[in-house]
């Protein structure tokens, strides 16, 4: 995956999703939301077709960046938790079939 800079302030970030559809940009911005620092997190898509996402944050006083770097932290350790428990589960079904 790879990411653009559009705009990089203390406190606004505009970041291109290289690649990606509308899912982890969305999923992204409800995880930033979360933080009550946050005044503004939505993401553009101009053509669905052709055009990149684009994720834009505003905050408060925090730097936004690294409300969207913690974000994607958590994102990532859900996808993680997730996967680990499909795996059980799946592996669990599998050894009561045999």
């Amino acid at each position: 995956m790879k990411i653009n800079f559009l705009a990089k302030e203390a406190h606004y970030v505009e970041i291109e999703i290289v690649g990606e559809d509308h899912s982890l940009p969305n999923a992204l911005r409800e995880l930033i939301l979360q933080d009550d620092d946050v005044e503004f997190a939505a993401y553009k898509m101009p053509h669905p077709q052709i055009a990149n996402p684009v994720l834009i944050v505003r905050t408060k006083s925090k730097n936004a960046l690294a409300i969207v770097k913690s974000a994607a932290k958590e994102l990532s350790k859900q996808a993680k938790e997730m996967r680990e428990e499909f795996e059980s589960s799946h592996a669990h079904k599998k050894k009561a079939k045999q």
